[in-house]
């Protein structure tokens, strides 16, 4: 098995979103850029996606204990106050939706 440490592997931390009003994914990616901005470059988290109240961030896995403690830390995007929680990590974007993003499938009965 080869890894893939010169392209370097990514993590995708889910995430959800409380606050008085919606907050929009320009609002909190700019939010989170401002915040990540004391970060090297390439360990700065990516918004990937802001649905409702919930998204995932992309960072490097070598980045992934500042990425949460990052999120832990937002208390504003767009002027208004927010608390972010980590819904879990996971190595690509289709797991990580299916394990924290998504309403659990119904079990057979």
């Amino acid at each position: 098995m080869v890894v893939k440490d010169r392209v370097g592997r990514n993590r995708y931390v889910a995430f959800r979103v409380e606050s008085r009003r919606r907050v929009t994914p320009a609002e909190f990616s700019e939010a989170l850029r401002v915040a990540g901005a004391g970060l090297p470059a390439p360990d700065r988290p990516r918004l990937v996606f802001l649905t409702g109240d919930q998204g995932l961030v992309r960072c490097r896995h070598t980045a992934k204990a500042p990425t949460i403690a990052l999120l832990g830390a937002l208390t504003a995007a767009g002027g208004i106050p927010v608390s972010v929680r980590t819904l879990g990590t996971s190595g690509t974007i289709r797991r990580a939706r299916r394990k924290y993003l998504e309403p659990p499938a119904a079990g057979p009965e």
